[in-house]
């Protein structure tokens, strides 16, 4: 059964912002905002020759050409690369305050949490200024999902995370270089992209180390059973919405260290002994050929 897409009529036909566009504009952006592609959020995985396809044109010569004007012009942002499209005119015919709503909330965060990280910020800075005050259901809507997506962000990074060691040279006069070199630093999930870890971080930054090193645990053992259907990130914002709903328990068990402490409270005796014996059986070897 297919799904039903809303065009306001008054802000695609009559509105400023539509003045000057083309037919061919204004036939992308109708089937931009009814694709068969689209998602809740208007943020999608997009690909042009299907699109041009379900349209009747060809992919090079047609729409590509209406794609790159319309994205030189605000009305969509477009990466090639990752096959991704933002129809940025999608909230003016579509209800953000519904996206946020009943079912629909944790869908809607987890498809946020999926959008290309060079554009989540002015998403969700857009998405949020949409969103009532005052509603008489949810209150201050506006400031209940900012707090939801603030994980997601991934804007005013710590140059220094965690895990980069403290310069403990000796002209290094930091009070705190001592407390510093001594943290052990947090295990991160190892399935994390470079940009997921960085976001993760920035994500448990304002935890002491201990529930954040619970968090991250909680996360890993999730991704390596499988059970993070809709992306890391999100189900990160998940767990950390349970820290502050008083709903978070800790069932993840830290990897042991069984290994890293046998292998470093090794004696140097005990090494040279070991140096010794790998000698001794390499020029045994020797003699037996």
């Amino acid at each position: 059964m297919g799904r039903q897409r809303t065009i306001n009529d008054s802000a695609f036909w009559r509105s400023p912002k539509m003045a000057g566009r083309t037919h061919e504009d204004r036939a992308t952006l109708s089937y931009l905002l009814t694709s068969p592609f689209s998602n809740i959020i208007g943020v999608y995985e997009f690909v042009p020759r299907i699109a041009a396809s379900e349209m009747g044109w060809d992919s090079d010569s047609q729409l590509m050409p209406v794609l790159r004007r319309l994205s030189e012009c605000r009305f969509v942002e477009l990466d090639e690369d990752l096959s991704y499209l933002w129809v940025r005119i999608w909230w003016d015919h579509n209800s953000p305050t519904m996206a946020v709503g009943g079912t629909l909330r944790q869908r809607t965060l987890d498809q946020i949490a999926a959008i290309p990280m060079q554009w989540r910020d002015a998403f969700i800075d857009d998405f949020v200024a949409r969103l009532p005050k005052d509603n008489k259901k949810a209150g201050n809507l506006q400031a209940d999902v900012e707090g939801a997506l603030r994980p997601l962000r991934v804007s005013d990074r710590v140059s220094l995370p965690y895990p980069y060691p403290t310069d403990s040279r000796p002209g290094n006069n930091n009070d705190n270089s001592i407390s510093n070199a001594t943290t052990t630093p947090l295990r991160y999930p190892e399935m994390l992209t470079p940009d997921q870890r960085l976001a993760a971080e920035k994500a448990v930054l304002r935890f002491d180390r201990v529930r954040a090193q619970q968090l991250l645990d909680e996360l890993s053992l999730r991704m390596a059973s499988g059970g993070v259907r809709h992306g890391p990130l999100a189900y990160l914002a998940g767990l950390i919405r349970a820290v502050e709903e008083g709903a978070f328990t800790a069932t993840a068990s830290p990897p042991s260290t069984f290994q890293f402490t046998a292998t470093t409270s090794a004696t140097p005796s005990s090494r040279a002994r070991a140096a010794e014996e790998l000698a001794r059986l390499k020029l045994l070897a020797k003699q037996v050929q």
